[in-house]
């Protein structure tokens, strides 16, 4: 079994941001959409699992302040927000695949709860870290510092399950 995750567009640029007039306390933020196709389950050995093979999308749902300054810095700081998402949704997948129940209600459950576990639960506690920690892309040496917890856990994905000692 097989879930993958697929990020469209990988790395951001500010074409990705609509324009808003205004935004509470940020020139620019990231929401993360993430799509798990309806697939038809597996039986196997009369318990039933998710389809064997598939792909979790992640993309980006990004609006920029309309004056703000689209700098580099900025840009890179909602490039942190998003790869978060991607490595949640790594997470995810990795759940998914464990998942198996007796019988197709219990299994819509679990998968239910699992995508809001990561989605409500554990995405947003690592979100709002990244954001006090680096004051929004202000704390230079911060910013630096999560980006390096951000590449070091993309580079052992699909394994990573923690940034900044925060489960994802």
């Amino acid at each position: 079994m097989t879930i993958t995750v697929a990020p469209n567009p990988r790395t951001l640029q500010w074409r990705n941001f609509r324009e808003v007039p205004s935004l509470p306390d940020e020139d620019a933020h990231i929401d993360i959409n993430f799509s798990v196709p309806n697939r038809p389950f597996r039986n196997v050995n009369g318990r039933f699992r998710m389809a064997d093979t598939f792909q979790i999308g992640v993309a980006p749902v990004a609006t920029v302040r309309r004056g703000a300054s689209q700098t580099a810095a900025l840009l890179a700081h909602e490039q942190g927000h998003y790869d978060i998402g991607i490595l949640v949704a790594h997470a995810m997948a990795r759940d998914f695949m464990a998942l198996e129940a007796d019988t197709v209600g219990a299994l819509s459950t679990a998968i239910r709860d699992c995508f809001n576990r990561h989605r409500e639960t554990l995405m947003r506690p690592v979100q709002q870290k990244y954001d006090r920690d680096t004051n929004h892309s202000q704390n230079a040496t911060q910013q630096q510092r999560w980006e390096g917890l951000i590449r070091r856990c993309m580079g052992s994905t699909p394994t990573c399950d923690r940034l900044d000692n925060l489960q994802l």
